[in-house]
Formats: C-alpha cells, sequence, structure tokens
C-alpha cells in the first residue's frame, strides 16, 4: 500500500512538472491511444457496443472507417456512440483549467455522450429508472422528481466535505453519486466513469480503464459498496470505498506505465 502511494505521489509530481511539449505529448496518448482503448471498453460495458472490435472502434476514431458500407442501423448507433464518448473524453481536455461548476460538467459529458442517441441528452431524467441486481431484486434509484435536489446535495459535498478526501477518493465518491442518484434516463455509468477521470486528470492523475474483462468484479464492487444504501432518498451515504480506491490507484498508475511503454516502444523502434 506504501510503495503504491509512493508511486502516484511520483507520478502526480512527474506531470504537475512536465514542460508545455512533454504535456502535449502526454495528453495527445490519453485521447489517442488510451481514449480509444477507454471508449472501446466503457461502452462494452454498457452492452451499448456488441458488434464493433477495438480495430473497428480505432478507424472509426481515426476516420479511416468505411461508413459507406453501413446499412444496419443498430450498428450505426454503436458508431455514434463510440464518436460521442470520445468527443466527451476529448472535452475533459478543454475545461481542465475553466473550473467549471461540478454540475455543469457532469450534464455536458452526459450531453455530448448521448448526442442524437438519447433523448433530452444533457437533461435530468423525466421517468424513474431501476437495475436488476446480482439477487435477481429491482432497485429503484432516486426518483425524477428528486434528482435536481439530491444533485444540488451532490455538488455541496463536492465542494465542501469531499475536497477533504484524497484526489482517488473523491473520484471515486463522484462516480458512485452518479451511479446511485442515476440523474439520466441513459448513459450514466459512463458518465460516472468519465466524471471519475475528469477529477484524477484535473489533478495531474492518469485516468482508468476498467476493462470488459472485469466489468463483473466491477459490479460486484458497486453493489457491495451500496449493500444498505437508500437509493431513493440517501442516495449520497453509501458504504466503504476501501477497495474501489484502492483499484483505481492501481489502474491509474499501469495507465502511467503503460504510456511509457509506449512511448519507449515509439522512440526506439
Amino acid at each position: 500500500m506504501l510503495d503504491r502511494i509512493f508511486d502516484l505521489n511520483k507520478i502526480q509530481n512527474t506531470i504537475m512538472n512536465f514542460n508545455e511539449e512533454t504535456k502535449k505529448q502526454y495528453y495527445d496518448y490519453l485521447v489517442n491511444e488510451f481514449g480509444v482503448l477507454f471508449t472501446f471498453h466503457s461502452n462494452r460495458i454498457e452492452g451499448t457496443n456488441t458488434t464493433l472490435t477495438l480495430n473497428d472502434t480505432r478507424k472509426i476514431l481515426n476516420n479511416t472507417y468505411n461508413m459507406s458500407s453501413v446499412v444496419d442501423r443498430s450498428k450505426l448507433r454503436e458508431i455514434n456512440e463510440t464518436i460521442n464518448h470520445q468527443n466527451a473524453f476529448k472535452y475533459i481536455f478543454e475545461i481542465l483549467d475553466k473550473n467549471l461548476d461540478i454540475i455543469t460538467v457532469i450534464k455536458s459529458l452526459h450531453q455530448i455522450i448521448g448526442s442524437n442517441i438519447i433523448e433530452g441528452a444533457g437533461e435530468y431524467k423525466e421517468h424513474d429508472n431501476y437495475l436488476i441486481n446480482s439477487n435477481g431484486e429491482e432497485v429503484s434509484f432516486t426518483s425524477s422528481d428528486l434528482v435536481e435536489t439530491r444533485m444540488l446535495e451532490l455538488k455541496k459535498k463536492y465542494e465542501t466535505d469531499w475536497q477533504n478526501l484524497t484526489v482517488f477518493e473523491r473520484a471515486v465518491c463522484l462516480h458512485m453519486a452518479v451511479i446511485n442518484i442515476h440523474p439520466f434516463i441513459d448513459g450514466n455509468g459512463r458518465c460516472a466513469r468519465l466524471i471519475m477521470n475528469y477529477e484524477l486528470i484535473k489533478n495531474n492523475y492518469p485516468p482508468v480503464l476498467i476493462n470488459e474483462t472485469q466489468k463483473l468484479s466491477y459490479y460486484s464492487i458497486i453493489e457491495e459498496i451500496n449493500t444498505n444504501t437508500d437509493y431513493s432518498n440517501n442516495p449520497l451515504k453509501f458504504g466503504d470505498i476501501k477497495i474501489f480506491n484502492e483499484t483505481i490507484q492501481q489502474l491509474s498508475i499501469l495507465t502511467f506505465k503503460n504510456m511509457q511503454k509506449y512511448y519507449n516502444e515509439k522512440w526506439y523502434k
């Protein structure tokens, strides 16, 4: 644990001291290499991308995919979801120095991922939604008439109590808050992972990628945190985030190491 904290401190200091050229290369890597993987796996976790391969995703985002051959409406939706998610990730880098209100950021991210796909993208849901947990039980999220109130509570916690947490704890809290309130009719999971990475990148930590193969353990961690959570009335009172916190710390370190490996291989070819 101490080694991991030490590594993260070193990584943060390294990123904070990047010169302009190195920071540009770092951001280019995050958008064009990490971002492709993040988009692919985040969409796959939600089940919104069932036919596109990672290579398809890369071609779509590099504008080399043969769009003229696509006639299936479901595939067109997947392509749009891919482009939207990547645009939302790019948006994070556009606002890092703007000190925007956290609700504005969350709504803007959702508006981008839902553009021309999710009705009312960027606006709070008008109908209630729910999930079926691993026990087959129906779990109702915050009702539509309480969403605005709960989101304002999120904003207050983010600006006060959560500022006393570590960056990773705060990022997890943002993720859990969006998941638990489920403020939008669709796209909440993708939005939660984006806002978590926004908080990490803004504070000079590498973003995290949750692989599709980690989906079940990821859901299991969320479910364990929320064992006694009252989604409808008190969605911001969730359980122990320690395991999730430690997991994203490890994934953040992995992102940095993968970036180093990428440039070492690129420079020494």
